[in-house]
């Protein structure tokens, strides 16, 4: 009878402060976009720096000629006077990024949040076979591959699903691949969109370190099945930042099959017991020990 009441209060207690944290706290997510564009969809997007070297485009400065590390800065929607976010430094490519806040937080990534919350649609797009083409052996590739860069305030399970938008007509591809890395590119070195990665073949394998030639990042996953449905999930550690490389599985290269996206991100995590509530359960079981004592003479 006392285990009973001891369990029953317990559950009280659980259920009281997970009320009283939902319905006093409410979180917001940061999304944010590099505003770089190109005029021809299979173009390298996300460059941060643009630069003129007088000879690839005499009198216009171009991402790829900056090669990440020299010129102007790209100005990006969401951040401090249009900073790069979070901190970045690297030389690589780099698309979007996402501040979740707590536990239960939620975030989408697409050119429509970026037009809805900053008035400019950002290019949110990649290859149909930018993470794993349909060639033979297969590849993925660099040109069309997107990066975002994630963290959270708190410890918590993020859900990466992503969804095409249809662009591409008259088909499209469905399927996503999804590689997760922590940290973010640290590389000041001069950096180059062309080439290849997840292929194995060439040394190249799904769960290398640190694959356009960055430092700083330690593979921790990936999927190569993720859609609206099918989800990859990691858990986040607080304050981390998680780099996200993803692109289109199995439909083409990276120079056909280019089509905008949504990506949607969840986060799930459980309550943790507050002190008081532990306190009070050893209390009780204290007090049943003594009963028992008491009892057993």
């Amino acid at each position: 009878m006392i285990k009973t009441k001891l369990a029953k209060a317990i559950t009280v207690a659980i259920a009281g402060t997970a009320l009283s944290m939902s319905a006093s706290t409410t979180f917001a997510s940061t999304t944010m976009y590099n505003t770089f564009t190109t005029t021809v969809s299979t173009a390298t997007d996300g460059w941060t720096r643009t630069f003129d070297n007088g000879t690839t485009s005499p009198g216009t400065a171009t991402g790829p000629e900056s090669q990440g590390n020299k010129g102007t800065i790209v100005p990006w929607l969401g951040t401090s006077a249009g900073a790069l976010p979070l901190g970045y430094t690297g030389s690589s490519h780099l698309n979007w990024a996402v501040q979740l806040t707590g536990s239960g937080d939620a975030a989408t990534i697409s050119a429509a949040d970026s037009l809805a919350k900053y008035g400019t649609a950002a290019e949110i797009d990649t290859g149909g076979g930018a993470w794993r083409d349909n060639s033979a052996p297969t590849t993925g590739w660099k040109h069309q591959t997107d990066i975002g860069l994630v963290t959270s305030n708190v410890a918590q399970n993020i859900t990466l699903n992503l969804t095409t938008l249809g662009n591409l007509l008259p088909s499209t591809f469905s399927k996503f691949g999804v590689t997760v890395f922590d940290g973010m590119d640290t590389s000041t070195a001069n950096y180059s969109h062309h080439g290849s990665w997840n292929n194995p073949v060439i040394a190249k394998p799904y769960t290398a370190n640190n694959p356009f030639a960055t430092t700083g990042l330690t593979n921790i996953g990936y999927s190569d099945n993720v859609d609206g449905v099918n989800g990859f999930t990691f858990a986040a550690e607080a304050g981390h930042i998680y780099s996200i490389y993803l692109g289109g599985v199995d439909f083409s290269k990276w120079n056909t099959g280019v089509d905008g996206y949504a990506l949607n991100i969840k986060t799930t995590s459980p309550v943790p017991l507050p002190g008081a509530v532990w306190l009070f359960g050893s209390a009780l079981a204290g007090f049943v020990g003594l009963r028992r004592r008491k009892l057993a003479v």
